[in-house]
């Protein structure tokens, strides 16, 4: 039986698992990074942490053939040459080719695309988009992406660079993003956007999402009101993506949709007092989380992406 390595890379760490074409995952594994993480020291552990994978594959499951290696990072990148250019949560990675690194290393296909990408594809192969004619993924973690899946076919933009929604502005002249640019999506609804309107706001530090959805349950009023604006922004954001693509299912995934419970029926209902009447009637939204960003890079691997 053939068998794929999904890598998924964030802000917090690199995730990989050893799957199937149905999506069942056989081994996983991780490994941290941060805002100090280098070109060097980032692929190191990301060879490693293949190279784990590929050694336990071998003992514990050695009835699976291993076609390829998938790769799901922040952009902006350069697919068609397997660069990872830089990214927003990422600050020392610049020009990063991790692609060549993994087929020098390997000797298997590797294939790399955005990780809001794979994170379509990993809901509409395997999640609660699946079959969708019109598929719109939100990934809510660090930062905040897209990816859109239209009659089956991923849509990539040019080198693999489309659908950066998260870098859209909708507050002109608004909060800094970590992009460099005032007002981005990013900046109001992702886990280091919450950071800093807190620490405006409050002066204090949330080390993560955890925490600060903790405050929200508590009812700190900072806590609460920033996620009220960033529910806002995020609703613009949609309306925005509704007018534009007509999705008929919209899938939140992500980290953050871990706590939908906490702001999702008020993101959906500000949603449909701002969009056209007629988009009201059928467009789904749905709160993801059961699929991983390592199963859609491992879509890659399995021509999911065509």
């Amino acid at each position: 039986m053939n068998s794929f390595l999904g890598v998924d890379i964030g802000a917090t760490s690199i995730k990989a698992s050893l799957s199937d074409s149905e999506g069942k995952i056989y081994d996983q594994s991780s490994a941290p990074t941060g805002p100090n993480t280098d070109n060097g020291s980032f692929l190191d552990s990301l060879e490693k942490l293949i190279e784990n994978l590929v050694q336990n594959k071998q003992k514990t499951h050695p009835d699976l053939e291993l076609s390829g290696i998938g790769i799901g990072s922040p952009g902006p990148i350069d697919r068609e040459s397997g660069i990872l250019i830089s990214s927003a949560n990422l600050p020392k990675l610049k020009q990063v080719r991790v692609v060549d690194r993994l087929k020098e290393k390997f000797r298997l296909p590797v294939y790399y695309d955005n990780d809001a990408n794979c994170a379509a594809l990993g809901e509409y192969w395997f999640g609660p988009g699946k079959g969708s004619p019109n598929l719109l993924v939100l990934t809510l973690g660090t930062g905040l992406g897209g990816g859109w899946i239209y009659e089956g076919k991923l849509f990539e933009g040019y080198k693999g660079n489309g659908m950066e929604v998260g870098h859209t502005t909708l507050k002109p002249a608004g909060a800094l993003c970590g992009c460099g640019q005032r007002g981005c999506a990013e900046a109001y609804f992702s886990a280091s956007g919450f950071s800093a309107r807190m620490y405006e706001r409050s002066g204090g530090k949330i080390e993560n999402a955890e925490e600060f959805f903790d405050l929200v349950t508590k009812g700190d009023p900072n806590a609460k009101e920033t996620l009220e604006e960033g529910v806002r922004i995020l609703a613009e954001l949609l309306r925005n993506m509704i007018h534009t693509i007509n999705p008929e299912c919209i899938v939140l995934s992500g980290g953050l949709s871990g706590s939908y419970h906490l702001f999702g029926k008020q993101l959906e209902n500000r949603v449909r007092e701002i969009i056209f009447p007629v988009f009201v009637g059928y467009t789904r939204f749905v709160a993801g989380g059961s699929v991983t960003g390592t199963i859609g890079a491992a879509s890659l691997c399995m021509g999911k992406n065509q």
